[in-house]
């Protein structure tokens, strides 16, 4: 004997018919987030009294908080952070900057500041640059950090990144004689286009052309070794000619 099965057919409750008994806690709730936001708008005690500056130790706090632009009269919520990040770091110096906002009214700024990594000199300016190859600004006389020249480059706003081939050459050119253990002073380009170093010493190395320069770059440290055992004083190392070094003396 079989036995018949009749499908019973399940009615799903919708979310409408379940939320029906929270209707008054629900309109209440929106209220309440609505009255909340209201009020965080609108209540004066937002407004910024306060802007904090840290991590700053060449840039004065005074020319942060002017650049982020923070206004007194605004509420706290409705300003920008992100847009204060941006107008703070275009400040030459400025790494990277943070803004968050401290309530009920102040606005706490955090830099990151960039170092000076060399000096360029181009014509008769001198700027300090980092190792991005941004421009900080100008570079007193008298530094202790390594001088690029490029004479024929224009002087660039403070700001800017350098992008110029011989720019960047120059820089790669430096890491790779400190990877050489070669430690210039100065380093420029010949009427040719030439590499030359000045070192510590005083010593003028002329590396000539880009070939080979991992070769001529390491020819100079024997080569002043050598004139040191002999008691002499290195005027010029020329290394042009890798395999036929010349030099002078004082």
């Amino acid at each position: 004997m079989s036995v018949r099965r009749e499908n019973v057919r399940r009615t799903k409750t919708s979310a409408a018919v379940r939320l029906r008994p929270y209707r008054v806690l629900i309109v209440l709730g929106l209220l309440a987030v609505a009255g909340a936001s209201a009020f965080v708008v609108t209540w004066p005690g937002f407004a910024p009294k306060n802007v904090t500056v840290s991590g700053n130790r060449l840039i004065p706090a005074a020319e942060i908080v002017a650049r982020a632009r923070v206004s007194s009269h605004v509420n706290l919520w409705l300003q920008d952070p992100a847009a204060m990040e941006r107008r703070v770091e275009t400040i030459p110096y400025v790494a990277v900057a943070a803004v968050r906002r401290v309530p009920p009214s102040t606005v706490a700024i955090w830099v990151q500041e960039r170092t000076p990594f060399a000096v360029v000199v181009f014509g008769t300016q001198a700027s300090f640059v980092d190792r991005d190859l941004r421009v900080l600004g100008p570079a007193p006389a008298g530094s202790e950090l390594p001088v690029f020249s490029l004479p024929k480059i224009a002087a660039p706003d403070a700001g800017t990144f350098l992008t110029d081939e011989d720019e960047r050459a120059l820089f790669d050119d430096y890491a790779a004689l400190v990877a050489a253990h070669v430690f210039p002073r100065g380093l420029s380009y010949d009427r040719f286009g030439g590499l030359v170093a000045t070192l510590p010493q005083g010593v003028t190395v002329f590396f000539g052309e880009s070939t080979d320069l991992e070769k001529k770059f390491a020819l100079v440290n024997p080569i002043l070794a050598q004139a040191q055992r002999g008691g002499r004083r290195l005027a010029t190392v020329d290394v042009r000619a890798p395999n036929t070094p010349v030099v002078t003396y004082r």
